[in-house]
C-alpha cells in the first residue's frame, strides 16, 4: 500500500532526509511517502494560503525508477490545489513543465486552477 502524510518526528525525518539528500531536514515537518509501511521518500514544503512552495522531493535509491517520485509529487500538488493561491517550485526542472508550471528565474510557479495532470501513458 502507498500512503503519504505530514510528520513532525524529527529523528525519522532527519534519518530519511539524510539518506536521500545527505543532510538533516531543515524544517519541523516532513511529508513522508510510505511504501508498504516503509518510509521511501520525503518532501520539504512551505505551505501558506497565499503561496505554497515545494522546496524539494526525494526518493530513497532502492525505490527509484518505479514511478514513486512522480506519484508522490503529483499527490503533493493535488493537495496544494485546495489550500493555496499559488504553487511554487523552489528550483527549475523541465519535469514540472508537463503540469503547466512557468519558469520565473530560479523557480517555477503556477496558479492551482491552471495545473494539469497529464496521463503517464501519453493519452
Amino acid at each position: 500500500m502507498i500512503s503519504f502524510g505530514a510528520t513532525n518526528d524529527k529523528a525519522s525525518n532527519d534519518k530519511l532526509h539524510t539518506a536521500i539528500f545527505g543532510y538533516p531536514l531543515d524544517a519541523d515537518v516532513g511529508y513522508v511517502l510510505n511504501i508498504d509501511g516503509i518510509p521511501a521518500g520525503i518532501a520539504r514544503l512551505k505551505v501558506t494560503p497565499e503561496e505554497s512552495h515545494i522546496v524539494r522531493v526525494g526518493i530513497l535509491p532502492g525505490f527509484r525508477g518505479k514511478g514513486y517520485g512522480d506519484f508522490f509529487t503529483r499527490s503533493l500538488m493535488n493537495v496544494l490545489i485546495d489550500v493555496t493561491d499559488r504553487i511554487v517550485i523552489d528550483y527549475v526542472s523541465d519535469y514540472y513543465l508537463q503540469f503547466g508550471f512557468i519558469k520565473e528565474g530560479e523557480r517555477m510557479a503556477i496558479d492551482p486552477e491552471k495545473l494539469v495532470f497529464p496521463h503517464k501513458c501519453g493519452h
